[in-house]
Order: structure tokens, then C-alpha cells, then sequence
């Protein structure tokens, strides 16, 4: 079974939805990151990067690193089991083993539980 990194470019998310940053906060682990510090996404997971810029690089099987997205305050990502055939378009879902994150600069992510921003409010 492959897991992916789904990216949702959600940049008003908290703007649109009135009462999810206060929902959100009950249920959130707070991650800090330091300027070029990594990250590998944990499958089942529902990510909202908070402040600052995250960099998604995926590193090709010939050794090749490619950067998917460049991501701020707002956007989120969605590590799910299987393959993956979630809602959001094909050209923004990668292998979660292929994948690595980086802070640029420092950063604050959210880690949610899975499907915590479907929830209803």
C-alpha cells in the first residue's frame, strides 16, 4: 500500500471557515520548525502550516531532488494510506516515501488527526 502527501492550497482557510482556528486549537500538536530544518510527513496525519514558508521536495529514484510547492500560512497537507484518490487534483498528491519538508525560515505547522477539517464546525 502507498501513502501520499496530498496538498491543498487552502490560503484563506480560517477566513472562509469562522470557528475553525479555535476547533482546531483543541485538537492540534504544535510543531515548530527552525530555518532548513526537515520534516517527514507521518501517514494519517492532517498538517495547516501556521506561519512562515514550507518547502515539499521529492527526490527522485535517479537522485534528483524536484520542488513540488513552495507553501505559506494557510495551506494545508493531507498524508492518507492507500491510493490515495481523495477529491483533490492528481498533480498534488505525491508518495509520502518520496517526500521530504522543509522549513524556509522559521515555521509553526499544525498536526491534526486525519480528517479533522472535514469535520463539520
Amino acid at each position: 500500500m502507498n501513502n501520499h502527501l496530498i496538498i491543498r492550497r487552502d490560503a484563506h482557510l480560517f477566513a472562509d471557515r469562522p470557528g475553525l482556528m479555535e476547533r482546531m486549537a483543541k485538537q492540534r500538536a504544535l510543531v515548530p520548525l527552525a530555518a532548513d530544518q526537515l520534516l517527514h510527513p507521518a501517514t494519517a496525519h492532517d498538517y495547516i502550516v501556521r506561519r512562515g514558508k514550507l518547502r515539499v521536495s521529492q527526490f527522485l529514484t535517479d537522485g534528483r531532488e524536484v520542488s513540488r510547492a513552495v507553501l505559506q500560512a494557510g495551506a494545508v497537507l493531507l498524508t492518507r494510506p492507500g491510493e490515495g484518490q481523495e477529491a483533490e487534483p492528481a498533480a498534488d498528491r505525491y508518495l509520502v516515501d518520496e517526500l521530504v519538508l522543509m522549513a524556509l525560515g522559521e515555521v509553526e505547522l499544525w498536526i491534526l488527526p486525519a480528517g479533522a477539517l472535514e469535520q463539520p464546525e
